[in-house]
């Protein structure tokens, strides 16, 4: 049966694991001195190995025959944990499990009771902030107060809704996102097993995309590949994301930068004659005149070919960074548009119309005043009219007359 490359190449122990080496090594040093805690909260954003590291911890703590603090990966022990059989390591999904009658069904009633073969009996619990605050109460005491046997790790994408009282009495492990060039490096590797032919383009496309996530980059190289036929080419990339075309998007910026409001509206024509939604378009957007701000300043040597040519281009950096800004509340606005493409659009020209790069005024109106620069011809003088000298007042006599 085919296995999806998100579980086929799962880390099975700590140096498999891509980044978190401030967790991988306190786990390491407390494996090997003995000082396991009662309770862990590892909590961080999806797919960058929070569950992963919750079984290599419960494999090292019931392996039969570990080295140097490690799972050997071989007992039984560890290949019934890595296939989320054994008896003593409950993985238990807080979402379904959100009531306290399940909570006192499964862990409460049964903590007490010894391992049946391994030297721990452990808890995992995912998305444990899903739990009601009864079932949280419940656990109080149990969580503070553990058998010795006994082994509490939870995970969540959101400690914020975890009650203090429970995080208090854990030891808390904040997850990171994965690097860029890491997940790339390791959809190189997988490629390479798998035999796939992979551009760099696309890896680097499904590395932007994954958001930091190894789990979501392994799946869309698995959906890239299965797309196109075994062959990862950037376009199928694109085209699978939903990404509008890259020489598009240039097209786009350009027109911006130059303040072309015809080349704006044919570019946009095209956008939408292909289908292109509108605020993928505006977010693909909004990262190119990013990436072309960290290009022009020489932060970005790795930056790709399109983000160098807008640097290029002759819009001061600046310049590029105010329009990825100004785009974050364009794709705000638009999102609740029921007309998107319009409003995208229109949204654009509004940008073009705003001065963007006032650094050249400024410079001239400085140059002006320190006389540096050519002075504006002065303007003729008026001619003034002859001053009519005012008529005396009659006098009362002269009426008379």
């Amino acid at each position: 049966m085919y296995q999806n490359l998100a579980v086929k190449y799962r880390p099975k122990d700590l140096d498999e694991v891509l980044g978190q080496a401030s967790v991988k090594t306190t786990i390491e040093n407390a494996v090997k001195l003995g000082r396991i805690a009662h309770a862990y909260l590892l909590f961080g954003p999806r797919g960058c190995g929070k569950t992963t590291i919750a079984r290599i911890l419960a494999k090292t703590l019931n392996c039969h025959a570990p080295k140097d603090g490690k799972p050997c990966n071989k007992c039984a022990s560890c290949t019934e944990i890595a296939e989320s059989k054994s008896l003593d390591v409950m993985e238990i999904d807080a979402a379904s499990h959100t009531q306290v009658d399940k909570v006192r069904e499964v862990i409460i009633e049964n903590v007490g009771f010894a391992p049946s073969r391994d030297k721990y009996k452990i808890y995992i619990l995912d998305e444990v902030h899903m739990l009601s605050n009864s079932a949280f109460n419940a656990l109080l005491k149990t969580i503070e107060e553990p058998p010795p046997h006994v082994v509490f790790v939870m995970a969540t994408t959101e400690q914020s809704k975890v009650p203090v009282t429970i995080v208090s009495r854990c030891q808390g492990f904040r997850f990171r996102p994965i690097p860029e060039d890491e997940i790339i490096q390791r959809l190189t590797h997988v490629a390479s097993k798998e035999k796939l032919k992979a551009e760099p383009e696309a890896l680097r496309l499904i590395a932007r995309a994954s958001g930091g996530a190894m789990r979501d980059a392994l799946t869309m190289l698995d959906r890239g590949a299965s797309f196109s036929g075994g062959a990862v080419t950037a376009s199928s990339v694109s085209e699978l994301l939903g990404h509008a075309r890259e020489d598009l998007v240039v097209s786009v910026a350009k027109a911006v930068i130059n303040r072309d409001a015809a080349a704006l509206h044919a570019a946009f024509e095209k956008l939408n004659g292909e289908g292109y939604d509108p605020i993928v378009a505006l977010r693909d957007l909004r990262n190119l005149f990013s990436e072309a701000f960290f290009a022009a300043q020489g932060f970005a040597p790795s930056a790709s070919p399109a983000a160098k040519e807008l640097a290029a281009a002759g819009a001061s950096p600046i310049a590029l960074a105010k329009l990825s800004r100004k785009l974050n509340p364009v794709l705000e606005e638009i999102r609740f548009s029921d007309m998107q493409a319009v409003a995208a659009e229109i949204a654009l020209f509004t940008l073009i119309d705003a001065p963007l790069d006032l650094e050249n005024l400024v410079r001239r109106l400085e140059a002006v005043e320190g006389g540096s620069a050519e002075a504006p011809p002065a303007r003729p003088a008026e001619k003034k009219s002859p001053e009519i000298a005012p008529r005396p007042a009659a006098s009362a006599g002269d009426t008379m007359r």
